[in-house]
């Protein structure tokens, strides 16, 4: 299969010089890159630039591959979204791993207060780098497009889908309800689905016939691979 993976957090910016982000390292996009290409999968990994974690982990010396892994970098979100498109539209994949964790929202103003108590906020300037000097700044947030979603429309992709979905501090049957219907809603084949405080422990793999497949985190390259056929 020709398969394109997605790993690693992306960044929205505030100004030149400061970002938000997430905690996310892409460890697990870059194991299923890996395994595929051991597998004998032809490989395109989009991964965040910012850690090191594809370069160290690509580069270990007990790791050869039969098809080389492809590896194209990311920082931002419109970073993800610009290489996402062009690769889906200009490439044929069989399948697409959807596993970074992208960010929810952007920056729409900052609003900044001069002095102390001062109630009035004047629009923070963000072309090189907001002043130390303000009192406070308010950040107004706003969503962004949720990516994974426009992988079938209007990027035009016919292949097998894969999304991940992450909660925190809910019970496996409330995540594997959410992953479904999230899963629907984005017309993916499959879906893994985990919480925070167990996802280095285990993941669940839902398809089409909504079964949840719990899996342990190390068979989980595998196990998913497996299951696009």
């Amino acid at each position: 299969m020709n398969i394109l993976i997605t790993a690693g957090s992306t960044e929205v910016p505030i100004d030149k010089v400061r970002v938000i982000s997430n905690i996310f390292r892409g460890r697990t996009g870059v194991e299923i890159a890996r395994t595929a290409a051991n597998l004998g999968h032809r490989v395109t990994l989009l991964h965040s630039h910012q850690m090191g974690v594809a370069d160290q982990l690509l580069r270990d010396p007990t790791t050869y591959f039969s098809n080389p892994i492809e590896l194209c970098r990311f920082r931002t979100f419109d970073d993800l979204a610009e290489r996402m498109e062009e690769k889906i539209r200009g490439e044929k994949f069989d399948a697409i791993i959807h596993s970074a964790a992208v960010s929810d929202y952007r920056v729409a103003s900052i609003g900044a207060a001069v002095g102390a108590g001062d109630e009035r906020l004047n629009e923070a300037e963000t072309a090189n780098k907001i002043a130390s000097n303000h009192c406070s700044l308010l950040l107004e947030l706003v969503p962004t497009e949720k990516l994974v979603d426009k992988i079938r429309k209007p990027w035009g992709f016919r292949g097998k889908l894969v999304k991940f979905k992450l909660q925190v501090g809910i019970t496996d049957e409330a995540l594997i309800d959410i992953a479904c219907r999230s899963r629907r809603a984005s017309e993916a084949d499959i879906i893994v689905a985990n919480c925070l405080e167990w996802a280095k422990e285990y993941a669940y793999i839902i398809g089409e016939d909504d079964r949840a497949e719990r899996v342990v985190r190390q068979k989980l390259p595998r196990t998913l691979l497996r299951r696009l056929g």
